[in-house]
C-alpha cells in the first residue's frame, strides 16, 4: 500500500486536536504538542481524508494532498431545506431525449463529482464504464437485440418483455432498452469493495442527482442487468466484470419538461419503534 503522508504545517496548527477527534480509526495522536500518526498505524488509514476536511485552518495533508486545493465549506449547509426538498421532489424519471450527444466536459465533471459518493468502509473501488457517443450506444443496442432475438429462457426476469422489446425495435425502431438516451453509464464494484452491492446504487444515485442539477434526464436500467445476466457473452463490448455487482443508468439531455412535482409523500410505510 502507498504511504498516506500525513503532514502537518506545525505554523498554522491551532492544537484545536480535530483531526484526532474526528479520526474514524483513531490512529491520529498528540505527540509533543501536535498530531500525528506513526509508521505502524499508517496502516490502518482508510484514506477517507476526515483529518484534511476538518482542520479548520487548512494545517493537515494527507495522501499528498492540498488543502487549498479542497471547496470551502461553512457552517451552514449551501442549499436549503426547503430547496433540497424541492429538488427532490421534482426528479423524475426521463423516457424521452434528445438527440444530440452531452458535452464530454460535463460528463467528465459529473463523473467526477459522483466518485465523492460515499463506499462501504471508504474502499472507493469503483469503475465507471460510460458510453459518451449516441451512435456508439445505437450500435451496441443493435447487438443486445440480435442477443435478445435468439435468447429463450423461461426463468430469466422480463424474459417475455425482452422478446417484444427486440420485436418492436424491429419494426418500428422504437427503443425500449435504451429508451432513446444517448448516454449509459455502469457502476461496478471491485473485489475490494466489500459493501458493493450497495456501493454502485449509491454512486448512480448521486449521479442521477448531480445529473438532474445540470439539466440532464436520467433512467434506471436495471433491464440491462437481467439481459447480462442470461447472457453474459453480450456484456463483452463494455469490458464488465460480471461477477461483481453493477448497475446501469441512462441518461442525456431530456425532450420533456415537468411543470409540477408529484405527490408521494405517503408513497412508503413509516413504522415507528
Amino acid at each position: 500500500m502507498n504511504p498516506i503522508n500525513f503532514t502537518l504545517a506545525r505554523d498554522k496548527c491551532v492544537h484545536c486536536n480535530a483531526c484526532i477527534n474526528d479520526c474514524p480509526r483513531n490512529i491520529i495522536q498528540n505527540a509533543g504538542g501536535f498530531p500525528g500518526i506513526t509508521p505502524e498505524n499508517e496502516t490502518q488509514c482508510i484514506r477517507c481524508q476526515h483529518c484534511l476536511a476538518v482542520c479548520p485552518t487548512g494545517a493537515v495533508s494527507i495522501l499528498g494532498l492540498d488543502p487549498a486545493n479542497s471547496l470551502p465549506l461553512a457552517e451552514t449547509p449551501p442549499v436549503s431545506a426547503e430547496a433540497m426538498r424541492q429538488f427532490v421532489h421534482g426528479r423524475r424519471t426521463t423516457r424521452q431525449y434528445h438527440k444530440h450527444n452531452v458535452d464530454r466536459a460535463l460528463i467528465d465533471r459529473l463523473l467526477a463529482d459522483t466518485a465523492h459518493a460515499p463506499t462501504g468502509g471508504n474502499t472507493c473501488d469503483l469503475t465507471f464504464i460510460v458510453v459518451d457517443d449516441r451512435q456508439k450506444l445505437a450500435v451496441l443496442l443493435d447487438g443486445i437485440t440480435a442477443g435478445l432475438e435468439r435468447f429463450a429462457h423461461p426463468k430469466t426476469p422480463l424474459q417475455h418483455y425482452m422478446k417484444d422489446a427486440s420485436r418492436r425495435y424491429r419494426a418500428t425502431g422504437a427503443d425500449e432498452i435504451f429508451r432513446g438516451a444517448p448516454h449509459l453509464l455502469i457502476a461496478s464494484a471491485g473485489e475490494a469493495a466489500y459493501c458493493g452491492d450497495a456501493d454502485v446504487v449509491i454512486a448512480l444515485s448521486y449521479f442521477e442527482l448531480l445529473a438532474h442539477s445540470s439539466g440532464l434526464g436520467t433512467t434506471w436500467c436495471d433491464f440491462l442487468k437481467f439481459i447480462f445476466d442470461a447472457m453474459p457473452e453480450l456484456a463483452a463490448p463494455f469490458g464488465l466484470p460480471l461477477n461483481r455487482p453493477f448497475r446501469a443508468m441512462l441518461f442525456g439531455l431530456p425532450s420533456v419538461h415537468y411543470s409540477r412535482t408529484v405527490q408521494r409523500d405517503r408513497a412508503a410505510q413509516i413504522k415507528t419503534i
